[in-house]
């Protein structure tokens, strides 16, 4: 599959992919609500029929995307904080570019600043920037209710008890004098079709929203971050990750979606969710390009051809000679 790029107008920087997806995955626990007392249970999301869901909540995905992004980060290419995965402060700009805004510092500074966003307020300071990557809620398209499995866990005295709290438990079921009690859970499991969309903005990924100009004239830096956050979201669906991998482990059965491109400002992008029947066709028939995929290896081939090198490094071009002959204009 190769992108048609003579098709692709110059005389604009839009470049924004929408994935509309419907993930099935069988006996997952990824994504917890609430616990009370010795019972877990799963996310959901009530639609409004009143028909309560098996949900993936939007943050979580995001956080899974973000984990993904970090892995794929090299070590000079990310602030302090991001090398721990820690939001709750920004990590210091190491080497401040005159010709960017404060925010376009922290853009160029670290590769998940740029993608994630960020917000830094107080102190005097105001930075905020807008994800560049976007994920909806999962919501269960297709499968049964949540079940709830039990499992158990046992106390031995002798570990966790001084002997002078050491009970005999001893019973005609139980000759065990060690054992001090038997701890009961009990969790959810859901085997669900997940209908979810997310939506990419590639012409702001290395972009210094107010200045309106690129951090860098280095296509290459440019390409690598966007090749960082295509290959981070094939990891997140095709290795998807969450609560309780270690012994809920899920099953992905299948992917099935499209994918649709919007590389000018007049051209229709609609976020017609995955949860209808036909949003395949709806977003084929509004779409100027897309690609559908109806296989987890049909989704593989279309994240290559995103990847391409001959489609970005176009794309890149475009954006960047459209971007310096429109702040040339307005800057004279």
């Amino acid at each position: 599959m190769k992108r048609d790029l003579t098709k692709i107008t110059t005389e604009d920087y839009m470049w924004k992919l929408h994935f509309a997806l419907r993930v099935e995955l069988v006996a997952e626990a990824l994504n917890n609500e609430d616990t009370i007392g010795n019972v877990t249970k799963g996310r959901v999301v009530t639609l409004t029929d009143g028909d309560i869901r098996n949900a993936l909540s939007g943050p979580m995905l995001s956080h899974v995307f973000a984990s993904n992004l970090r892995a794929l980060s090299n070590i000079d290419e990310i602030c302090s904080t991001c090398k721990i995965m820690s939001p709750m402060r920004n990590g210091a700009v190491r080497e401040v570019d005159t010709t960017l805004s404060a925010s376009g510092n922290r853009v160029k500074n670290c590769v998940i600043d740029d993608i994630m966003g960020f917000m830094n307020a107080g102190k005097g300071a105001n930075e905020k920037r807008e994800k560049t990557v976007s994920f909806s809620w999962g919501i269960q398209s297709k499968g049964p209710a949540p079940y709830t499995v039990l499992h158990s866990r046992v106390d031995p005295t002798e570990k966790n008890a001084k002997p002078k709290q050491k009970e005999d438990t001893t019973s005609d079921a139980n000759t065990n004098k060690d054992q001090n009690t038997q701890m009961l859970f009990h969790g959810t499991l859901r085997s669900s079709e997940y209908a979810l969309g997310t939506q990419m903005n590639l012409s702001r990924i290395g972009f210094d929203d107010e200045r309106q100009t690129y951090i860098s004239e280095d296509k290459e830096l440019i390409k690598s971050r966007i090749k960082k956050a295509l290959i981070a979201f094939r990891n997140t669906i095709l290795d998807i990750h969450g609560a309780k991998c270690s012994s809920n482990m899920p099953h992905l059965i299948k992917v099935t979606g499209i994918v649709t491109e919007k590389t000018n400002a007049v051209d229709l992008m609609t976020k017609y969710s995955a949860l209808n029947d036909d949003f395949i066709s709806i977003h084929k028939d509004l779409s100027e390009v897309s690609h559908e995929f109806k296989d987890i290896t049909e989704f593989n081939k279309v994240m290559e051809t995103l990847l391409a090198d001959e489609y970005l490094d176009f794309m890149i071009e475009r954006n960047m000679n459209f971007i310096n002959s429109q702040f040339a204009e307005t800057s004279k």
